[in-house]
């Protein structure tokens, strides 16, 4: 099975499509940012999240060819990170219960992106509104049984997830390894500055959505509970919250750059 998933890496199609995975990620990412940005410093706009984000992108002139790459683009990605699972590229122990836990987060991400592609195809084809999903979750779970405990142990494994992204920058770990001798060292060093940058953005989001998941435990104010676009909205209505919603929008840019000089600079198809 193994050299199967193999032999698709040494298909020059593959890793094309993989590839192409990345520029609809970074793309996706740039405009979250571009959008959080411009709700910070023009009045009457708000920050959106990924679905709505997918939403304006369509209502644009060819918006309908950017999601529909987006939708199929996004999958490559979805590959890569499913091959990661399976591969375990880099380690020789793929048992011990870290291996486990990166196998894990890379399955639950495929599926994520996976989600964000098909909204991708669902917006081109309806142009729908759509409900925050993570709060229509937290608002089933607070009716059950032990529900809430759920939402509040949810948001701590989001919080931990934010702090791994945000140690991992800080000490270069989710940074990919460069083919140095095509880059020149003050641009690779910029791509690496970027890389951070944009690495610790994403985690303060995900430490800002599981932060406002377990208040809305402790609270018990449902209307604290759902995703980014959630976390961006409560985060804009407090003391000085345009100046942190534009870090973080550019902190999204920068993320986005970042793989886009990914693809044609990267060593690694799977690191």
């Amino acid at each position: 099975m193994q050299q199967q998933l193999k032999n698709i890496l040494g298909n020059p199609w593959a890793n094309q499509f993989i590839l192409v995975g990345y520029v609809a990620k970074g793309i996706l990412y740039f405009l979250i940012g571009v959008l959080a940005i411009r709700a910070a410093f023009m009045t009457g706009k708000e920050a959106v999240g990924t679905y709505n984000t997918l939403v304006t992108l369509g209502q644009q002139p060819w918006g309908g060819v950017f999601l529909c790459f987006l939708g199929v683009g996004l999958m490559g990605y979805v590959l890569r990170r499913f091959l990661q699972a399976v591969l375990d590229p880099g380690y020789s122990d793929s048992s011990n219960l870290k291996r486990i836990l990166h196998r894990l987060g890379y399955i639950m991400s495929g599926f994520s992106y996976a989600g964000i592609a098909y909204s991708a195809l669902d917006v081109y084809l309806e142009l729908g509104e759509q409900d925050d999903k993570i709060e229509d979750v937290v608002k089933e779970l607070f009716m059950q049984p032990f529900g809430k405990w759920l939402v509040f142990l949810g948001g701590i494994f989001v919080v931990g997830i934010g702090l791994s992204y945000m140690y991992g920058a800080y000490t270069g770990s989710y940074i990919s390894d460069f083919r140095s001798r095509e880059l020149w060292d003050s641009f690779e060093e910029w791509a690496i500055a970027t890389g951070k940058v944009g690495v610790a953005s994403r985690g303060v989001a995900f430490v800002l959505t599981g932060s406002f998941l377990i208040q809305a435990v402790v609270w018990t104010d449902i209307d604290l509970a759902g995703g980014l676009e959630n976390a961006f909205q409560i985060v804009s209505l407090q003391p000085l919250g345009w100046l942190w919603l534009g870090l973080i929008g550019m902190g999204f840019v920068a993320y986005g750059l970042y793989l886009f000089v990914s693809v044609r600079y990267r060593r690694f198809i799977l690191r």
